[in-house]
């Protein structure tokens, strides 16, 4: 009776070892918030949803027929100004902005364009940089300062991309001098990123020329997720990505990783077939082009739910790794984007890609796999139980 009750024991005892050693499972449980990854507010009444929801049409509506009723007024422009500026032509609004700052925003931009390596470009870019004015509309909605608007070249005009770039409240009162800097003057090198990120698609137009039908279907059909950012910078720089800064022992990285597609976060585990599928989502779809081929695009990372960590700098990074030449036969190609872009990578797309997921985010792991020290504690208790066992065996008397 007193082995059987040590056995008890000894097996009770290994059980709550063993469930301290595996429970909670190693930080892959989701804390259930993941709404700060992404665009989600609190749901409100049905009335509200769908005020929310008419604002959002009338912002979209109102935006394209801005740039539509705009376009004819910078044409002139373009033509006027182009001898002597270049390809690129900046306009400011409100039109009454002052004149320090009407001067800022063309410096900037112009900076921006220098950097990007642009000068004279058979596809003109023309800037519209909104400030964030006063306004006593009550019977519309509130302009929004995080959407940038573009209009890609087409029929009407093949020689001319627009962009809508608003720089939100902050961005204003610092340039027209209402907000000083508390260094004292205007950190010009934090605009000119600003503005060289807010040229978007426009600046691949500019760089590249119209992209062959393939392409442009497919960047129409991911709404230009990966050509939004022209310039990453320089390499070491690309690391700061948001999951890749986050620390694993801590729940909110696995929400944040929770907070991707399927591949993407295969992607993330280094497997190229994951990768593949994250770059070329929406290749095999006949997207139709639409006229006036408007993009409106929401810049904020929190606004969107990323198909590829970074991936706003994918075609930037793979233009810088291939070169002008060969990036450009990509870009204007007729054959399928996974042909075309293997060819210009010269490797498969899901293993150039899953090398360079790895330069912002350390692989993680995906599937049942045990932590070393638990398979450590575990062998342990094996070996406790065993010897238990054998020591009760040897002193087993039979009567």
């Amino acid at each position: 009776m007193a082995s059987v009750k040590r056995w008890a024991i000894a097996g009770l005892l290994a059980c709550l070892a063993l469930a301290l050693a595996y429970l909670p499972p190693r930080g892959a449980t989701s804390s259930g918030r993941r709404d700060m990854f992404r665009a989600q507010s609190p749901q409100g009444t049905p009335a509200r949803r769908r005020a929310q929801a008419l604002a959002e049409e009338w912002r979209a509506a109102d935006g394209a027929l801005h740039l539509v009723s705009a376009r004819r007024h910078l044409q002139e422009l373009v033509r006027q100004t182009a001898p002597h500026t270049g390809s690129l032509v900046v306009a400011s609004e409100p039109a009454g902005v002052s004149v320090g700052a009407a001067h800022v925003i063309d410096s900037a931009m112009h900076a921006a364009w220098r950097q990007l390596g642009l000068d004279e470009t058979k596809v003109k870019v023309a800037v519209i940089v909104r400030l964030t004015g006063p306004t006593d509309a009550r019977d519309r909605p509130l302009p929004e300062e995080t959407h940038g608007t573009y209009l890609a070249p087409d029929s009407t005009d093949r020689t001319t991309c627009m962009a809508v770039v608003p720089v939100g409240t902050y961005w204003t009162r610092v340039i027209s001098g209402g907000l000083r800097w508390r260094d004292g003057p205007i950190p010009f090198d934090a605009l000119v990123q600003l503005l060289k990120a807010g040229l978007g698609p426009c600046a691949f137009y500019a760089a590249y020329g119209t992209p062959g039908k393939p392409v442009r279907q497919w960047l129409v059909a991911r709404g230009w997720d990966l050509a939004l950012n022209p310039d990453p910078g320089a390499r070491e720089r690309q690391r700061r990505s948001l999951i890749g800064m986050a620390d694993p022992r801590y729940p909110w990285y696995w929400d944040a990783i929770y907070s991707l597609p399927a591949p993407a976060v295969a992607c993330l585990a280094g497997r190229p077939e994951g990768c593949r599928a994250a770059v070329l989502a929406g290749a095999s779809e006949d997207a139709t082009i639409p006229f006036p081929d408007i993009m409106r695009i929401d810049r904020r990372w929190w606004g969107r739910t990323p198909r590829l960590v970074e991936g706003q700098r994918f075609l930037a990074d793979v233009a810088h790794e291939v070169g002008r030449d060969r990036f450009l036969t990509f870009w204007t190609s007729p054959m399928q984007v996974d042909t075309a872009l293997a060819a210009a990578l010269k490797q498969p797309v899901g293993e150039w890609t899953a090398a360079w997921q790895r330069d912002f985010v350390q692989p993680i792991r995906l599937g049942p796999t045990l932590p070393v020290g638990s398979v450590a504690i575990s062998m342990v208790l094996a070996v406790l139980a065993v010897s238990i066992v054998t020591l009760t065996a040897s002193r087993r008397q039979v009567r």
